[in-house]
């Protein structure tokens, strides 16, 4: 009986180095304080917080012209939330 072996192939791609002066810089937009259903939607990728980064990312297209030509901008939303200090009671009043 003969052992059958595979031989595995792996190609690892490495990212393209950029030239200099081709970098686009990133870009933060502050959607400022919003409800959770609008987050839930935004995730989904509509309502009209998905409309306001859309037209953000237009708007940057128009502004940079031709250095983005043939290129595809990926907005990267980040969520995140403030949560309240705990505060901890001690033996003292003022012990943290």
């Amino acid at each position: 009986m003969a052992k059958a072996t595979a031989t595995e192939t792996t190609t690892e791609l490495a990212p393209a180095a950029p030239t200099p002066g081709t970098e686009i810089p990133p870009v933060v937009l502050d959607l400022g304080k919003t409800k959770r259903k609008l987050i839930r939607l935004l995730k989904k990728g509509e309502g009209d917080l998905m409309e306001e980064v859309a037209a953000a990312v237009e708007a940057v297209r128009s502004n940079l012209g031709a250095e983005v030509e043939g290129k595809v901008l990926t907005p990267v939303v980040i969520v995140y939330e403030r949560r309240a200090r705990r505060r901890r009671t001690g033996f003292f009043p003022f012990t943290f």
